[in-house]
């Protein structure tokens, strides 16, 4: 569950519930059950296109379809597959008010962060009715309540009565659905400066100009999944700009225009042909064709034909931003779940639309706003406000972060060092809490004198203190944390962001006598450290006096971030200002060899296969039962190699190719392959530049 309490639901909603959220379909084996595995798929593929969250069982998951048990099963799926580390919702309408009560319940318990409620449909005709059921679920529930509002449940709640439903403490907004445009206007001006309004259709953002009102969230729908693909998220971009106040007309139309109009007219045509019910049938069906598991729908809806299949994909091929479905759907295209916190599956920061760097990106330190703009210019991917005047290391003055997250690129990285933290929980938990309000992209807490439980419990309760802001927290221990007396252990880095419960970590260095990172930790330690939290889906960084002449050492190494100051100094000093010339060079060195330019190691040399793929059909023992594709174009390397892991975790059976393109994530993908000990069977260059790596799982039988 979200960290806040019942008297808190609203606080968190209004931080918390931004940009895009999606509705999930529930998709159906061929013998109409539950597809569990199906979901997951879905999951994954829908937060590889940056969505902010999502939900279950609403009215696109068929729950009027769904037995008790389920829905407890598709809860329980999303609550397994999200971990914590995405938000989600459950929709817990029932005919039963116990039964509702309890579906919220088992929410609360599985760490939903909030419920989605609609009137209880049959015997429910006046809007008293509506607002007793919905109190007596909010008073049996902790969680923050979104409440829906469709004429698919029988009644339409007028805007009095919707603010009368919002005065409950824990109805933290409505999904204003009703389909009908005054009422959503009406309920956005009369409603929205208490609670949290989202109608799901585009238009409403073009009356929020025109009346003066903003709508933060767009909850939730299925336009991302049927517009977007990982590569190409321009729905779930241009939603993330609008619901922050930037409503790009001119995007819209070059990029979504055209699929939302044909996507109205097949879900106007769909819902007459069904006399009014929710286009389901059709949407499942457009989602199998971007990719997406979906199976028939229940009675008494029906599929749709053949016939409509075929015209509907016709229409719909020529206006994806890239292709159709994969050519040959015997192959399961997994796009690597985004374990790497700092980045979400496209590179780009968690709900972030604009960057697309994969490998390693350049973190510039900077201490004051004119240092924040040269390290702009020139070109870093991550600004990183610290204070050098305070003690070995100390954080920016929370002025200076605001005034530089106003004037650098909503896109743009902007991090938090808050240096050498005291051993105090609450101490550091309330700094933490400040940077995620200021909309920090991530939040760095080191330890130097600590002990290890103490160090835990610090990072714990800033995560606690983050809830589910954007701000990530990233654990930082010292190299040369052993020269103090008490000094925390660098080498526990990993163990330490797991059990801190961070999103990434930063091995840095205190001393400034001329040492740098590698004279206290040698690459070897560092690469076998980096590659093991990679495995672990954290975000990685180096940073410790680094110069030009580590690259090479940095790069085989393949952090997903660098970090440097001196380096990008007007003198090559740390004290002196930072020059975007200098740092414009570092990160044209740093891009020569993420493209393979300068070769940082020996070349990558032929293995057992040739440069063809040796077996027709990718089974070369006759053991393996299927192959799997993991897409690894503009991810980052933690990306890859969860994704790779998960793959080997519950399938070693199926033959797995890799799609590289970045020239250090090839190298490390063969590291993790042949440290694992699986089997490298093919490589192929293709003419776009990736590489493709077939690889045969540790015991699928020749081990």
């Amino acid at each position: 569950m979200a960290g806040y309490r019942k008297h808190e639901a609203q606080e968190w909603a209004w931080q918390t519930l931004k940009g895009q959220w999606t509705t999930l379909i529930t998709p159906f084996t061929p013998d109409n059950q539950v597809d569990t595995e199906g979901l997951r798929r879905n999951i994954r593929h829908v937060q590889s296109l940056g969505v902010r969250g999502g939900g279950c069982t609403w009215n696109m998951g068929e729950f009027w379809s769904l037995t008790e048990g389920e829905r407890r099963l598709v809860m329980d799926t999303v609550a397994d597959e999200a971990a914590g580390h995405w938000l989600i919702g459950a929709h817990v309408t029932d005919t039963s008010l116990r039964e509702s009560i309890e579906l919220a319940q088992h929410a609360e318990r599985r760490g939903f962060d909030l419920a989605i409620i609609a009137p209880s449909y049959m015997v429910t005709k006046t809007e008293d009715q509506v607002v007793d059921f919905v109190r007596q679920v909010a008073d049996n529930t902790e969680l923050a309540i979104m409440f829906y509002n469709s004429p698919q449940f029988g009644i339409t709640i007028s805007t009095q009565g919707l603010k009368r439903l919002c005065s409950i403490p824990n109805v933290v907004g409505v999904k204003e659905a009703s389909f009908n445009q005054q009422i959503s206007i009406e309920t956005h001006l009369l409603v929205g400066r208490d609670a949290i309004i989202s109608t799901p259709d585009e238009w409403i953002f073009h009356k929020a100009r025109e009346l003066g009102f903003h709508q933060q969230v767009m909850f939730a729908n299925t336009s991302d999944w049927r517009f977007d693909t990982p590569r190409h998220n321009y729905y779930t971009q241009f939603i993330d700009r609008a619901t922050a106040g930037d409503l790009d007309v001119d995007f819209y139309n070059h990029y979504l225009k055209d699929i939302k109009a044909l996507s109205d007219k097949w879900w106007g045509g769909t819902m007459k042909k069904t006399g009014g019910a929710l286009p389901v049938a059709m949407c499942k069906a457009w989602g199998e064709m971007m990719g997406m598991a979906g199976g028939s729908v229940r009675a008494p809806l029906q599929d749709l034909t053949h016939e409509e299949k075929a015209e509907l994909w016709s229409e719909l091929e020529p206006l994806l931003p890239r292709g159709g479905p994969p050519a040959e759907p015997a192959r399961e295209v997994i796009h690597g779940r985004p374990h790497a916190p700092w980045l979400n599956g496209n590179g780009a920061r968690d709900g972030r639309s604009g960057l697309s760097e994969s490998g390693m990106m350049l973190l510039v330190s900077a201490q004051n706003k004119a240092e924040a703009l040269e390290a702009d210019r020139g070109g870093a991917d991550i600004i990183d406000l610290k204070n050098l005047q305070e003690a070995l290391v100390g954080s920016a003055h929370p002025s200076l972060v605001r005034e530089v997250r106003e004037i650098i690129s909503p896109e743009k990285h902007v991090s938090v060092t808050l240096g050498v933290v005291p051993n105090q929980p609450g101490t550091v938990a309330m700094a933490v809490h400040a940077a995620a309000l200021m909309d920090a992209t991530s939040v760095k807490v080191g330890f130097q004198v600590a002990d290890y439980e103490t160090a835990v419990e610090v990072l714990r309760e800033s995560r606690a203190a983050i809830g589910n802001a954007d701000t990530k927290l990233i654990g930082s221990l010292f190299a040369d944390n052993l020269l103090f007396e008490g000094g925390l252990d660098p080498h526990l880095m990993v163990r330490l962001a797991i059990d801190g419960e961070c999103d990434g970590f930063l091995i840095d260095t205190l001393t400034k006598d001329g040492r740098n990172l590698f004279d206290f930790m040698p690459e070897p330690v560092l690469r076998d450290m980096v590659m093991h939290a990679k495995q672990e889906g954290l975000s990685t960084a180096l940073s410790g006096h680094l110069k030009l002449e580590n690259l090479d050492e940095l790069a085989r190494i393949n952090p997903d971030i660098v970090g440097v100051r001196g380096a990008v100094c007007s003198s090559g000093e740390r004290d002196r200002a930072v020059a975007w010339e200098a740092v414009a060079y570092f990160k044209e060195q740093l891009d020569l060899r993420k493209s393979g330019v300068i070769d940082v190691r020996a070349p990558v040399g032929a293995v057992p296969g040739g440069n063809g793929y040796g077996h027709g059909n990718g089974n070369g023992n006759g053991q393996g039962n299927g192959w799997t594709v993991i897409d690894g174009r503009g991810k980052n390397c933690a990306g890859v190699i969860a994704a790779l892991s998960r793959q080997m975790e519950y399938d070693r059976a199926s033959f797995v190719e890799a799609i590289l393109h970045d020239a250090l994530n090839i190298y490390d993908v063969i590291y993790w392959a042949e440290q694992a000990g699986h089997r490298l069977l093919t490589q192929r260059k293709e003419s776009d530049g990736t590489l493709r790596v077939l690889i045969e799982p540790y015991g699928n039988g020749n081990h």
